[in-house]
């Protein structure tokens, strides 16, 4: 079926796509500028955010053989070589298993520490081979270096000795298989041990000070291709399956760490005792690093969902201007005003004492419109959903409004507007219910996503993460279509009460799912991972048509008003388990 929505998790993922295609359909924006700048780099969005994407499009290879427009002005500014670093899944899954069995040994501890080091090094030393290769798979040859035989053979050789590996075949590309095979060794060994050291022979290992390490490395690489200035930045993605004592010590080496490394970070929003500038070593916003936020409504977000969705509808050869093929039906303002007097009398009594009762619009005064805009889709929605309608109001369609509701997300965007991009070639047009059945398919999907995250509680309703953002949602429902008509209903959730503390971990967990979402004033606001507290949040926009909410930024609530103390158990995605109060 044309309409067949992908699960949440399974459209567009920059993990799982060719450096090819993901140069082929990569846009870029004002964060990659910020991105590609020669500084240290902290990037926090939830999921689909786009993190990866941007991440992997600073790799050296990614750079080379990107051919957009503005590809050859990004590599002219451009003067690091970029190592991108997924985080090994197997290691994290690794890492929580025996991290516990080994808790009273230190060494085994940096052994267990050093498999990621070697995964680091890893991907540095196939970045090293890429430099210096000369084969035709290059394209503009970005920071291209010719090395001699002798040369590399010596630069091998001293690397060797550094990493604590046996490089059999003298060559850049002997030692990344020397380093493929030390990760083997120290995992068969973690794996094979009881935690006594009995029964066979330590690994020798490298550094743990992975800083220290990469520090003196690039030393060497720098002599051997004449280059004592060069900078690597080093890309560290999904930084949220790393231990805290690997992630903080890269946060804290941002303030007057080597000169020749550039560390560039991506974080889930929350990331449990891990802090950005809680000491007196840690980087200072703007000063050490730059800060990059995705998540939530973009400054750049309608522009960018139109280059991302055009790109995608001229696949199917519809070059029309995007937001023709999306059906709109007008909201009349004086009819809904009308219409809700009569049936609503607590509007008929605001009205009233606002002197606005039975004038249309163009009859008010200056401040009498711009209150009247100020709650025009408050009214939409309460007149709207007075008869009980099934169907979601029209006020969640258009090109425009879709893209809000999908928080502008490069994931979701790709997966909504790929289902719409087969609809309008086959019909010609997206009709209302069209959309609005694509926009519930992808909700569904979500819900499935949130449902897996699970709690326990005191309260039989409450299993899932997705039953307690339910609460929220219900909550901030009834504050528009409650009994009392409200020009201020409230729509954001604060954390000023003391006692929220003890939903941090909850509400961590729903950021970094994207359910909820850090307001902020700009795409330069900073925000601590351990900071929630002082921060507002809203919903997701993708559950407004389920609940009738508004899709714009109001008034705040305390959640413990609204989640009123109840007592649950989380269970996080990861497998964690912790005692909460909500």
């Amino acid at each position: 079926m044309i309409d067949q929505i992908q699960h949440f998790n399974k459209s567009f993922n920059a993990k799982s796509t060719s450096k090819q295609n993901l140069a082929e359909s990569f846009i870029p924006n004002g964060h990659f500028d910020r991105l590609t700048s020669p500084n240290h780099t902290i990037m926090i969005g939830p999921r689909g955010s786009g993190k990866t994407t941007l991440l992997r499009m600073c790799e050296l290879e990614a750079l080379d053989i990107w051919d957009g427009t503005k590809s050859d002005n990004y590599r002219s500014k451009i003067d690091f070589t970029g190592v991108f670093i997924p985080t090994d899944r197997f290691w994290k899954a690794q890492f929580d298993l025996y991290s516990e069995k080994f808790k009273s040994d230190k060494l085994l501890k940096k052994l267990l520490l050093s498999s990621f080091t070697y995964h680091v090094l890893e991907c540095f030393s196939n970045t090293l081979i890429y430099r210096v290769l000369t084969s035709k798979k290059k394209k503009s040859y970005f920071r291209n270096i010719e090395i001699s035989k002798q040369n590399e053979v010596q630069l091998v050789e001293y690397l060797s000795e550094l990493w604590h590996v046996e490089t059999k075949i003298p060559s850049l590309r002997g030692l990344t298989i020397a380093l493929t095979l030390k990760k083997h060794e120290i995992s068969s060994y973690l794996s094979s041990s009881d935690g006594s050291r009995q029964s066979s022979k330590i690994p020798n290992f490298a550094d743990s000070n992975i800083i220290s390490l990469l520090d003196t490395s690039i030393q060497i690489v720098n002599q051997f291709f004449d280059d004592s200035d060069g900078k690597w930045a080093f890309l560290f993605d999904e930084l949220e399956l790393a231990p805290d004592s690997f992630v903080q010590p890269l946060i804290d080496n941002m303030r007057g760490g080597p000169q020749n490394l550039i560390l560039k970070l991506a974080l889930s929003p929350y990331h449990k005792d891990v802090s950005i500038t809680n000491n007196s070593y840690s980087s200072m916003h703007k000063q050490d690093l730059s800060f990059i936020n995705l998540s939530g409504v973009r400054e750049d977000g309608l522009e960018f969902a139109k280059t991302l969705t055009n790109n995608i509808f001229k696949k199917e050869k519809l070059t029309n201007p995007i937001e023709s093929y999306f059906e709109t039906i007008d909201i009349n303002r004086d009819k809904e005003f009308s219409e809700l007097t009569k049936n609503d009398k607590s509007f008929f009594d605001y009205c009233s004492r606002q002197s606005i009762l039975g004038k249309s619009y163009s009859e008010l005064s200056n401040n009498q419109q711009a209150a009247f805009r100020r709650i025009q889709f408050n009214v939409h929605l309460r007149n709207y959903y007075q008869t009980t309608r099934k169907r979601a109001s029209h006020y969640y369609t258009g090109f425009d409004n879709i893209c809000r509701l999908l928080d502008y997300n490069p994931r979701m965007l790709v997966g909504v507007m790929s289902i719409f991009s087969s609809i309008a070639k086959s019909e010609g047009h997206i009709k209302v219910h069209r959309q609005l059945k694509c926009i519930d398919d992808y909700y569904q999907s979500f819900k499935a996503l949130l449902n897996t995250i699970a709690v326990e509680s005191n309260e039989s309703s409450l299993n899932s993460l997705y039953d307690v953002i339910t609460k929220i949602a219900s909550y901030f429902e009834q504050q528009i279509h409650g009994e009392i008509f409200s020009p201020d209903p409230k729509g954001t959730i604060t954390f000023r009460d003391d006692y929220n503390r003890n939903y941090l971990e909850a509400v961590g967990l729903a950021l970094n799912a994207g359910a909820l979402v850090i307001e902020k004033n700009d795409t330069d606001s900073f925000h601590d991972t351990d900071g929630l507290y002082s921060s507002r949040c809203r919903l997701s926009y993708i559950f407004s048509p389920k609940f009738k909410l508004l899709t714009n930024v109001q008034p705040s609530i305390d959640l413990v008003e609204i989640l009123n103390q109840r007592k649950i158990k989380i269970l996080d995605m990861f497998g964690g388990q912790g005692e909460f109060k909500l």
